[in-house]
């Protein structure tokens, strides 16, 4: 029965008429002086704990007020947001916290936002909550990149989030419930719990029930776990916390990790080859590449259409071999893992470096597998179609096996079949690493690092994306971003997780980094660049 959330003075304090709290489960709030006792929040057991969670709507402008009395009252010290404000031009939730440095009052309650930061994938923020009888602080983990009715395209970051949110649980002496919302409260809201009560039957039972798990959810909240996609989505989860395990170590025990990676009796596979059959061991085909296929790619490596670029803009070059990879602690997509251009596809390739706004180009192609024909501008030749030009403006050796050249692409202002409004001239960072052969690895980690310093500060300067590529955009290019997402983390955080960066990058992309040979590198890699990071003066 939801009898209270359908009383005429409470109707209005829904966000959605078919998402309403049970009578039986419904948080009942100490009457304001107005007989006002409702909000559309729910308690939620989760496995053997009663009450862990409050499942609660994205709060509207007229309820924020009830939604902080649910926190000091519950006595609350955690908030997971998994929507953000707006989606898709909607207003998903009214923004209930002040920014960072102020407060604001909501009748009675003081709150104050005193810390904020992004990890990752969610933004890490504390409140102080005052009233008259005393103060507390509230931490609030707001994941920014779960689509309403749908599922993130990668997971770890989602399995990073539940662990920051059950260390500060930890913390906080686990005795009061989590609050938890989305818009609805019910989609992502019960796909997250029920993740977490799934982890915990992991560690109690030699089986788990995702069927059971969910339909106890929604007899405690209406459709906890809305979609299809989200009860798939589950499944993997689960999969992966049971195949994969505990991967994530801290920056300064990589040296003893890698060590015993490397240690391997006779006759017995290594620790990196068991890490990759761990991965190869994880089959979803949840994902199409029908784009591709329509377009006859016949290469074995082909994009998602979840990850393909935006096509070219003339009709007859429009598709390319080319995926998005998502970036550490990127918004938007930044990153491009792509087939290196051939004599048959180097015009679909600077039309798609210009529909897609990359501004710097790294070729992980040694000079000698760079194709003979005319595939690049020189000195000497530009390249060029009847709408599309390309210049060499300056080439140079910058050590460390890295040749730098700036390109200037001049765009027709009068192309008839322009779908997209771009620059009419702008310039690329056009960086070649040429000491990387195929099949193998470079002699000298440093400068990988090197040219991923480089490739950084060219997109700091230019702007736009950066594309990567190798002969099929997976092997070298697969380690390349690997790297480069392990150590912004790192920067960050202090830690380094090779596994779950490559599973995340075959999220984006079919067949990343595939050998032993360069999933031993990125480990290698890994240690170079911590034996020559200031640990001390970044995190101590």
């Amino acid at each position: 029965q939801t009898t209270f959330a359908l009383l005429p003075k409470n109707k209005s304090k829904n966000r959605f008429k078919n998402i309403l709290p049970y009578d039986h489960t419904r948080v009942v709030l100490s009457d304001d002086g107005d007989g006002n006792d409702y909000i559309n929040a729910c308690y939620i057991d989760c496995h053997s704990v009663p009450r862990k969670y409050i499942a609660t709507q994205g709060p509207l402008a007229k309820t924020e007020g009830d939604f902080w009395r649910m926190m000091w009252e519950t006595e609350s010290s955690i908030i997971v947001m998994l929507t953000n404000l707006f989606e898709n031009g909607k207003k998903k939730c009214q923004k209930y916290w002040p920014d960072f440095g102020a407060q604001r009052d909501f009748k009675q309650i003081n709150v104050a936002c005193t810390q904020e930061e992004v990890i990752g994938c969610f933004v890490k923020r504390t409140f102080t909550i005052k009233l008259s009888e005393g103060a507390y602080d509230v931490t609030q983990f707001h994941y920014t990149t779960w689509p309403d009715h749908n599922i993130p395209i990668t997971t770890t970051g989602l399995h990073r989030l539940k662990q920051a949110v059950m260390e500060q649980h930890k913390k906080s002496g686990e005795s009061k419930p989590i609050v938890v919302h989305c818009s609805a409260g019910a989609g992502r809201t019960g796909t997250f719990i029920a993740f977490d009560s799934l982890s915990m039957q992991m560690n109690d039972k030699p089986s788990i029930n995702v069927f059971d798990t969910v339909v106890n959810l929604r007899m405690q909240r209406m459709d906890m776990v809305q979609t299809q996609n989200q009860y798939m989505f589950l499944h993997k989860l689960v999969a992966e916390v049971y195949m994969l395990g505990q991967t994530d170590i801290p920056m300064m025990s990589l040296e003893s990790k890698t060590k015993e990676l490397e240690s391997a009796r006779p006759g017995k596979k290594s620790g990196f080859a068991t890490e990759l059959e761990k991965l190869d061991s994880l089959h979803f085909n949840e994902r199409s590449h029908k784009y591709a296929t329509e377009n006859n790619d016949k290469d074995a490596i082909i994009s998602f259409d979840h990850s393909r670029l935006t096509p070219g803009i003339n009709s007859e070059s429009s598709y390319y071999n080319a995926s998005f990879i998502e970036g550490y602690g990127q918004r938007g997509r930044v990153l491009i893992a792509a087939k290196g251009p051939t004599s048959n596809t180097t015009e679909n390739f600077w039309y798609a470096v210009i529909a897609n706004q990359v501004h710097t180009i790294v070729s992980l192609r040694s000079i000698d597998e760079e194709p003979e024909e005319h595939c690049f501008p020189t000195m000497d030749q530009p390249w060029g179609t009847h709408d599309l030009t390309v210049n060499l403006l300056n080439e140079k050796d910058i050590g460390n096996n890295i040749i730098k050249r700036s390109l200037l692409i001049s765009q027709a202002q009068n192309a008839d079949n322009l779908v997209c409004t771009f620059h009419q001239n702008f310039e690329i960072g056009f960086y070649q690493l040429t000491s990387w052969m195929a099949d193998t690895v470079p002699n000298n980690a440093n400068d990988v690092l090197e040219l991923i310093k480089k490739a950084q500060e060219s997109q700091n300067q230019h702007k736009g994306r950066i594309l990567v590529y190798c002969n099929d955009g997976a092997g070298r290019t697969g380690a390349f971003l690997c790297i480069l997402n392990l150590v912004e983390r790192a920067k960050l955080e202090g830690r380094v997780d090779v596994l779950r960066v490559v599973k995340d990058m075959r999220d984006m992309r079919v067949g990343m980094l595939q050998s032993e040979l360069l999933y031993r590198f990125v480990y290698y890699c890994m240690a170079e660049f911590v034996s020559t990071f200031d640990v001390y003066a970044n995190f101590n």
